[in-house]
């Protein structure tokens, strides 16, 4: 009993590379993030939570894979 004819899902969420607006430092964001998240070098929001995929305020620079 193969299974080799079902394919395996891939996931529509990923870790992206984000450019702040207010400094230009780069941070990974997970795309469907949570809760708010804060740049690390001048605490401006890059991503806030809407329930499905997070709202980015920022360049997205690609995927982090």
């Amino acid at each position: 009993m193969k299974k080799d004819h079902i394919e395996i899902p891939k996931p529509s969420s990923k870790f992206q590379k984000v450019n702040c607006d207010e400094c230009g430092e780069m941070q990974v964001v997970y795309s469907h993030a949570s809760t708010q998240v804060a740049c690390n070098s001048c605490g401006n929001t890059i991503a806030e939570a809407t329930g499905s995929k997070a709202k980015i305020n920022g360049k997205i620079l690609g995927s982090a894979e």
